[in-house]
């Protein structure tokens, strides 16, 4: 469907009609449903028609509902190469920042080597795991690598992040598809299954069935991403709220929510608000 709107949108351009020129069509999809044919079938026409107007972005998580996209296999390595001999520009957003220290310090290229020879399937294990059970077996397979961490911890090393976690590269990503001519782009991003949910279901083929958490995953949760819930109330669930003057800021930086949501439910004094002080400072 995204492909043909973005066809139509080029042909009321080409005839004047409408003036569609800057605009984009993006499709969110999964590495699973890639498989079916409604997703991949009219690629080659989209490369064919340079469809530059198109963005494909592909949350690649390893995992469908029946278990892994590709257990023995590479989805992000697979697709890049069907999308490209269709004549796509292929974006792929892999290893997170917290990779970059790493990368930068390979000098022999034992990491990269490292990283290709894992499969997908051995990928989602080392995330259902923790620090040491990649440091064992991910790093553990040659010496240069445990060299290469040997002054890392073991929460250093379970820090690691994927591509398509980090805002930074996935706003890179998003930028540079923005950016592209001549060709649609196709964004493949590497993620998580279950993201922050940890014993609960983080990389593990039961997410998908997951209907609740026990307490200690909400603590978890809740610990691993700063919300501002305190204890008493975990077993509740509360909701977040956000004010609406803080959201529709223009002049807030993109973390105005973020902080408008503690404010509100740490039941904070409005004044003591980043964003309002940010808004404040900026003559708003």
């Amino acid at each position: 469907m995204a492909i043909y709107q973005a066809r139509f949108m080029k042909y009321l351009q080409d005839r004047g009609i409408v003036a569609t020129e800057g605009r984009k069509v993006w499709a969110f999809m999964g590495d699973g449903e890639m498989d079916e044919p409604e997703s991949m079938g009219a690629i080659g026409m989209a490369g064919r028609e340079r469809l530059d107007n198109l963005v494909y972005v592909i949350n690649c998580n390893l995992q469908r509902l029946d278990g892994p996209v590709r257990g023995n296999g590479k989805i992000i390595q697979e697709l890049e190469s069907t999308f490209r001999g269709a004549g796509w520009n292929v974006i792929k957003v892999i290893w997170g920042t917290r990779w970059d220290t790493l990368l930068a310090r390979d000098k022999t290229g034992m990491l990269r080597r490292r990283m290709m020879e894992c499969v997908d399937g051995e990928y989602q294990t080392f995330k259902a795991k923790d620090g040491a059970y990649v440091r064992k077996h991910f790093f553990g397979k040659y010496p240069e690598l445990l060299d290469l961490v040997s002054d890392w911890s073991d929460d250093d090393i379970w820090s690691l992040n994927r591509g398509g976690l980090d805002p930074f590269k996935v706003y890179a990503a998003y930028d540079a598809a923005s950016r592209h001519k001549g060709q649609p782009t196709v964004i493949l991003a590497k993620t998580i299954k279950g993201f922050g949910m940890g014993a609960a279901g983080e990389a593990q083929n039961i997410t998908h069935q997951q209907k609740k958490m026990d307490v200690d995953a909400m603590r978890h949760y809740r610990d691993r991403f700063g919300l501002p819930v305190p204890d008493d109330q975990l077993p509740e669930i509360p909701y977040l709220t956000f004010r609406r003057a803080a959201r529709s800021s223009r002049t807030c930086a993109s973390g105005a929510w973020r902080w408008a949501a503690t404010c509100r439910s740490a039941g904070s004094a409005s004044s003591r608000c980043r964003c309002r002080r940010s808004r404040r400072s900026s003559g708003s």
